[in-house]
């Protein structure tokens, strides 16, 4: 029979049981956080070491791939030098970002903000740290990047340095900074792997203490996080694996590539024994040697004697004159000289080339013949005007740029001083050209300035000029015009009414984009500000700033207009 007591003291065994069990199931619910968050630290730590080792190990790859391009800039065909450096530029960038975030962190690599005072030291400490070590070969390339290609050469200080620390220094402590990383990471999931066991013996002495049938689940628990544990450490032994094999497999491409690289320095090698440039000796009389280029490149007969007459038949008719010098020299002259003239191919295309003639002596002194090097510089010229191109002209519409605009100005001033005439200088502002950029896109947009471009040059003379200035403004410079300021006033006004009227007319714009061929029509009107000046009243920023001035008060005014700057007499 249960009394009043007995189920008091039922109510209090409860209680302890109930308390007991809360307990348990709190250490449990407490334990099995904990877990959580070790298996947590643990992939943590994996995913770092494993993103530190991919990384540093992808710098020693890229150690050994700027190397190859490197050379290769060097040592390949002009055509091919600008895809060259641009995957040089590529992999030394990469080579960059990686570095910066090994030493600072990345957290979309994966790479930890901090080091251990190992890797720490083998970065910063010492003449040969690996920081020090990284950087400079970073700079060196950057180097030779920065380098005219017309002035690399196998023998580029920048590039003996980076052939010989790629392979040699630079990769042996990359590696030992790989291999610091892995043990590193060993040593610190071992050390987790340490901690999480005791906390699971503390588990199970604990869970013994409380309650056998609540442990059960957590004896699941430490199966589920040993599988897992044991997972991760098979998964980072084979990252590791896949990770030599990738550096093997680096290795053999590199052997490869330096094969490659060794058998294109023997064909450049016979080619240079085999050189283009014409030599010859003239000894005053007659020639004494030429070689079979020029044969080869004039189509002559090399058993037939080279004379005067025959070697001028293939100067181009305009530079016989410049030619004849060389056989008109003085003879006990001792120092060489220069000439350009063109030469005829024996396909009939004449060639620019730079001949280098010097005079040879013997050992007394006395005069022996005269040395000539004829040398095609045709490419070089082409190049030469490729570049004065894109120096002074802007790209899309070949107008002059801001830049020979401001040598134009300057002549147009000292003409003004010179003949006492008044000059123009307008200043355009497309007004409706953004909404085509947004609504069409920039193709549209660039077919519009063309279009602008030739409507402005149809509205002025050949003497005047007319420049693109920037975005969607054109500058226009009128030369010579009336010696009355009065008459010159009313002749800009007139020209500018006339490129208004002319960028007022639509534009029918079309491209071919794929298969298709889209059409629009698009309005654009332009604000125009006019400044008619004599050389002595202004200096070219003043004339420019009131122009720019006076286009925005056309703005202003509601667009479409022409307003003329008259603040000075």
């Amino acid at each position: 029979m249960f009394t009043k007591t007995h189920i008091k003291d039922d109510l209090g065994i409860a209680q302890a049981l109930t308390w007991r069990y809360v307990l348990a199931l709190s250490l449990v619910a407490a334990l099995t956080t904990a877990a959580w968050y070790s298996l947590k630290l643990v992939i943590s730590e994996q995913e770092s070491t494993a993103a530190v080792v991919n990384i540093s190990g992808r710098q020693r790859m890229l150690s050994q791939r700027t190397a190859l391009f490197a050379n290769l800039l060097v040592t390949a065909h002009a055509s091919e030098r600008a895809s060259i450096r641009t995957k040089l530029e590529e992999s030394i960038e990469l080579m960059a970002i990686s570095h910066h975030g090994l030493l600072y962190g990345n957290k979309v690599m994966g790479l930890p903000s901090s080091m251990s005072p190992a890797v720490s030291a083998m970065y910063f400490e010492g003449e040969y740290s690996l920081n020090k070590q990284v950087r400079t070969y970073i700079n060196t390339v950057r180097a030779l990047l920065a380098t005219d290609s017309d002035k690399l050469s196998p023998d580029n200080a920048a590039l003996r340095y980076i052939t010989n620390t790629a392979p040699t220094t630079l990769v042996s402590s990359l590696d030992k900074a790989v291999h610091q990383y892995q043990l590193e990471g060993e040593a610190s999931i071992k050390q987790l792997e340490k901690a999480e066991t005791a906390l699971w013996i503390l588990t199970l002495l604990l869970l013994s203490l409380e309650a056998m049938l609540i442990f059960n689940p957590f004896i699941k628990h430490i199966k589920v996080v040993i599988n897992k544990l044991k997972r991760a450490t098979d998964e980072i032994l084979l990252n590791q694996e896949t990770l030599e094999e990738r550096i093997k497999q680096r290795t053999s491409e590199l052997a490869n590539r330096s094969k490659a690289l060794a058998e294109s320095e023997r064909r450049l090698s016979i080619l240079l024994n085999n050189t283009n440039i014409h030599m010859w000796a003239f000894d005053g009389t007659s020639f004494t040697y030429t070689n079979k280029q020029w044969f080869d490149f004039t189509g002559q007969n090399p058993e037939d004697s080279l004379t005067i007459e025959k070697w001028t038949s293939v100067v181009h008719p305009e530079d016989i004159a410049e030619a004849q010098k060389i056989w008109q020299v003085d003879f006990e002259k001792k120092t060489g000289h220069d000439h350009y003239f063109r030469l005829k191919r024996n396909d009939g295309v004449y060639r620019d080339f730079y001949c280098r003639v010097t005079p040879i002596e013997d050992e007394s002194g006395k005069f022996l013949y005269l040395q000539g090097h004829n040398l095609d510089i045709t490419d070089r010229k082409k190049l030469e005007d490729e570049v004065r191109q894109l120096a002074f002209y802007d790209a899309l519409t070949k107008l002059p740029n801001r830049r020979l605009l401001k040598d134009r100005l300057g002549q147009t001033m000292a003409s003004s001083k010179r003949n006492g005439r008044y000059c123009a200088l307008m200043f355009l502002d497309l007004d409706n050209f953004k909404p085509i950029n947004d609504t069409y896109g920039h193709a549209f947009g660039d077919a519009l300035l063309l279009e602008v471009a030739v409507r402005i040059k149809n509205c002025v003379r050949q003497v005047d000029t007319v420049s693109r200035f920037g975005g969607d403004e054109f500058i226009v410079l009128l030369n010579t015009l009336s010696k009355n300021k009065e008459k010159s006033i009313h002749q800009a006004n007139r020209i500018a009414e006339k490129i208004r009227k002319a960028l007022l007319q639509p534009y029918l714009l079309s491209l071919n984009t794929g298969d298709t061929k889209s059409k629009i029509e698009h309005l654009c009107s332009a604000s125009i500000g006019v400044v008619v000046f004599i050389h002595h009243e202004l200096n070219e920023d003043e004339i420019l700033k009131r122009a720019d001035d006076a286009m925005y008060v056309a703005k202003s005014a509601g667009r479409n207009q022409i307003k003329l700057d008259s603040d000075f007499d």
